[in-house]
């Protein structure tokens, strides 16, 4: 599979997930393949992604990825509070994943923030998927965030009664690999 392919299916789940805290679903830049792992080894100049902006105005932007140094996460016991963006949105594409298990891929895995300390609390938490994809490619999304730019994140789960809509189970049907 191409970048482009992958940030499709990762858009339609997000969209057919219909979270209240997302307000808009937009993909940005023009590049094919994943950036990376520097700019000089890259072998693109431009990175490719999907952006997702939240109710509170911050912003989380996953794109395709080179890095060597990733490792593998659990997926957290509980949602990450707003404060912690990338990992958030990163846990709730795991969760719609786990739930559409799309045909393009053949397994995937939460990585963490390859800068992080081993032992910290940021090391512990996903920052990114690697896709295997059913054609025998691998895909890296890695995500970063902004913080609210009006007022500030909640500081407890603001939609506790959020549950994924059966739609997501379906919403990939058309999606060819």
């Amino acid at each position: 599979m191409q970048l482009g392919q992958v940030l499709d299916v990762v858009q339609r789940l997000v969209e057919a997930g219909e979270h209240p805290d997302i307000v808009k679903v937009e993909r940005y830049g023009t590049a094919t393949e994943p950036w990376g792992p520097t700019v000089a080894r890259s072998k693109t100049t431009t990175i490719a992604g999907l952006k997702v902006t939240f109710s509170s105005t911050s912003t989380a932007l996953l794109n395709g990825r080179i890095e060597p140094s990733v490792t593998e996460v659990a997926m957290p016991d509980v949602m990450p509070l707003p404060t912690f963006r990338a990992p958030r949105f990163v846990t709730f594409i795991a969760q719609l994943l786990d739930v559409a298990r799309p045909a393009q891929f053949s397994s995937w895995r939460l990585v963490g923030q390859p800068s992080a300390d081993r032992g910290s609390r940021i090391a512990e938490l996903p920052y990114g998927i690697s896709f295997a994809c059913a054609d025998g490619t691998t895909i890296l999304l890695l995500c970063q965030a902004t913080g609210a730019m009006v007022g500030a994140e909640p500081s407890e789960e603001p939609f506790p009664d959020y549950v994924i809509p059966e739609g997501v189970r379906t919403c990939l049907q058309e999606v060819s690999a």
